[in-house]
């Protein structure tokens, strides 16, 4: 499962109980849509849709926000991990 969330500076956070399939490389906001995609750093690997619509008043914070942590879940036996990348808003 994945979920967003926002830390106490107010930066926006994904974070995953199951392993991605690579690094993600960056987060895509589809404003129109209030939908996420997931780029992946291994191209093989394509994007994820994050699959619920977000509510307008955590669009309003996801707009405010140029990038986001993601949080992933770590090879069996170790700690999840996290690292920051850029949020891409598309759309008006």
């Amino acid at each position: 499962m994945i979920q967003l969330a926002q830390n106490k500076d107010g930066r926006l956070i994904i974070a995953s109980n199951q392993k991605f399939p690579s690094e993600v490389r960056r987060v895509e906001y589809y404003r129109d849509m209030k939908l996420f995609i997931l780029v992946y750093e291994n191209e093989d690997h394509g994007s994820d849709l994050m699959p619920c619509e977000i509510s307008e008043e955590t669009a309003v914070k996801v707009i405010r926000s140029p990038d986001i942590i993601v949080i992933a879940m770590a090879e069996k036996g170790r700690e999840p991990y996290g690292y920051q990348v850029p949020l891409v808003q598309i759309g008006l």
